[in-house]
């Protein structure tokens, strides 16, 4: 494989991985949605339960964007990458 192979390989892995996060933020916020409906149509001025879920998504965005978009500190080094694949030759 060829050099400019490979960068398109990583290339399309990135937009496909990108494009993947992009769908599943919408799903969530079809969630989200349901989860707001169900409860303002269940009890509206109760106890405001959905809070709980829709942090745990947050956080879970917030976590999965920030290694995807290999921002600090969530970020895949290729030093790491190249020893691990080292690794795995040697061991097989």
């Amino acid at each position: 494989m060829t050099r400019d192979e490979e960068i398109e390989q990583r290339a399309r892995a990135i937009v496909i991985a990108r494009t993947v996060y992009k769908a599943v933020l919408v799903v969530w916020l079809i969630a989200i949605s349901a989860m707001l409906l169900i409860w303002w149509l269940t009890t509206p001025n109760g106890y405001f339960w959905p809070v709980w879920p829709i942090l745990g998504l947050a956080v879970a965005a917030v976590v999965w964007g920030l290694a995807l978009y290999r921002k600090f500190p969530f970020r895949i080094q290729d030093d790491k990458v190249a020893r691990e694949v080292k690794r795995l030759r040697d061991v097989g």
